[in-house]
């Protein structure tokens, strides 16, 4: 980050004077939501859209193609709210500061805001997601409509009910950064890394960074609320797939 924003430093200012922060934050989110969702969530996709058998999760499961086609509306509708809500929310609640194109985070203040990102993620998400599933009237009405998808697919990620993407997904991933006040670029960075890994744990192939763990709750339903394994560690929630690395083989 410290070797490229300082040559796009002039042109961000630039267009913060010409166009107001605000339509650079959401011309920056939408940026980052096309290229993190749509761009990673295409390609991760590839291999269930080809029917590719190898690296598959659940190998005995096939994507349906027709209810793809069927989710997309969902889909777009919730990319829209996502990312709507995320430039509005960095928009109007990161400090003056978030915003200093020539002063970059040291270090070790990135170090610090990262582990801040990270935990409060975790427990965000481990908690309202949980909560989803044993509030039996939320989840009827809210969160069964994602887990329609037992054998995901990369561009179903966001395929819920809108309340529950605001809630469930795009609060627990903003909230980190809103807390430190950190800088934008690196927020930027964040979400989008945050967008790839939520296309990779909901491809179905081994191909996600979580060695299985999220599709492993939508197979079971009852295991893995949240993102890292942490909580789940803590609560007795946390359960790997068979074919995960350190985990044996069931079949044989």
């Amino acid at each position: 980050m410290e070797l490229l924003l300082p040559a796009w430093a002039p042109t961000l200012e630039a267009l913060e004077a010409t166009e107001g922060r605000a339509r650079l934050v959401a011309g920056v989110a939408s940026i980052i939501s096309v290229v993190g969702y749509w761009g990673a969530g295409t390609l991760f996709a590839l291999p269930a859209l080809l029917h590719v058998g190898q690296w598959k999760i659940q190998a005995n499961r096939c994507l349906d193609k027709v209810a793809l086609l069927r989710a997309m509306p969902l889909v777009a509708l919730n990319f829209v709210i996502g990312t709507a809500a995320t430039a509005v929310a960095l928009w109007g609640l990161l400090p003056d500061h978030a915003f200093d194109w020539r002063a970059l985070p040291g270090t070790g203040r990135l170090a610090r805001d990262i582990i801040v990102w990270l935990l409060v993620e975790e427990v965000m998400f481990f908690y309202v997601h949980r909560w989803l599933h044993e509030n039996k009237t939320m989840y009827a009405a809210v969160h069964k409509l994602h887990h329609t998808w037992t054998a995901p697919v990369s561009l179903v990620a966001i395929y819920c009910h809108p309340l529950e993407h605001v809630v469930s997904n795009v609060a627990p991933l903003i909230a980190g950064p809103l807390l430190c006040g950190s800088h934008v670029a690196a927020v930027s960075v964040y979400i989008f890394l945050g967008l790839v890994h939520t296309t990779a744990v909901h491809s179905g192939y081994w191909i996600c960074d979580d060695n299985g763990m999220h599709d492993e709750h939508h197979a079971k339903f009852t295991v893995n609320y949240g993102v890292t394994g942490l909580m789940d560690s803590l609560y007795g929630t946390y359960r790997l797939p068979t074919g995960a690395a350190g985990v044996a083989d069931k079949r044989m």
